[in-house]
C-alpha cells in the first residue's frame, strides 16, 4: 500500500470517528452500540497494512497502534508515515 492510501483510510477512520460522536450527541447511540460493526473494517485495513510491529495482538501493541491512530495532533500524512515504517520521525 502507498503512504498516500493509508493517509487517505486515517482521514476516513477520523471522520467515522466525528460521525460517531455526532450520532452519540443526536440519538444518544452510535458505533459501540454495535450498529454499524462493519465500519471497523476500515481500522483493519489500517492495521493489515502497518508495519509489522503492530502486527502483533499482544495488548502493548495494539494499544500503540490505538494511540497513533486516535493522536488527532499529528496529520493522516504522519500517522501513514509511523504506521508503515515502524517509528516516530521528528
Amino acid at each position: 500500500m502507498e503512504k498516500r492510501d493509508m493517509a487517505l483510510l486515517i482521514e476516513v477512520e477520523d471522520e467515522l470517528h466525528n460521525m460517531d460522536q455526532v450520532l452519540e450527541q443526536l440519538a444518544g447511540h452510535g458505533h459501540a452500540s454495535g450498529e454499524f460493526i462493519k465500519l471497523d473494517n476500515v481500522f483493519d485495513v489500517i492495521q493489515s497494512n502497518s508495519h509489522e510491529c503492530f502486527s502483533s495482538e499482544s495488548e502493548e501493541t495494539m494499544q500503540a497502534f490505538f494511540d497513533i491512530m486516535q493522536d488527532r495532533d499529528r496529520t493522516p500524512e504522519e500517522r501513514a508515515e509511523i504506521l508503515m515504517n515502524g517509528t516516530v520521525h521528528l
